[in-house]
C-alpha cells in the first residue's frame, strides 16, 4: 500500500484511492488508469499518467494538441460519476445496422 497522497479538491487523498482520467476538452472520458498497482507502477502526477497511457512523446504531444487532459479523481467519485458514462453525446458512435 502506498503512503503517498495527492490533493484533490483541497483534500489529501491516498494514491491507492486515485484514478487518473484522461478527458476530452468537452469533459468526456477517453481513458483511465489506477494510480497504484503494487510492485508495478505508481502514477503520482498527470505527467506520469500520460506517460503510462501514451507510449511515445509523439502520442503524448498529439493528445495534448487535441486538448486531452489528465485529472485525478477518487475511487468513489469514479464509481458514482464516471464508471457508467464514459462518453458524452458528442462522442457517442451510432450502432451499426
Amino acid at each position: 500500500m502506498s503512503e503517498q497522497t495527492i490533493t484533490i479538491d483541497g483534500q489529501p487523498v491516498p494514491l491507492d484511492d486515485v484514478i487518473w482520467l484522461e478527458r476530452h476538452p468537452c469533459g468526456c472520458v477517453v481513458s483511465g488508469v489506477v494510480a497504484v498497482v503494487a510492485d508495478e507502477w505508481t502514477l503520482a502526477t498527470a505527467d506520469d499518467a500520460a506517460r503510462h497511457i501514451h507510449d511515445t512523446d509523439g502520442e503524448r504531444q498529439r493528445a495534448a494538441e487535441q486538448g486531452f487532459t489528465f485529472e485525478p479523481v477518487t475511487g468513489l467519485r469514479y464509481r458514482t460519476e464516471f464508471a457508467g458514462r464514459w462518453h458524452c453525446d458528442r462522442h457517442i458512435r451510432p450502432a451499426s445496422a
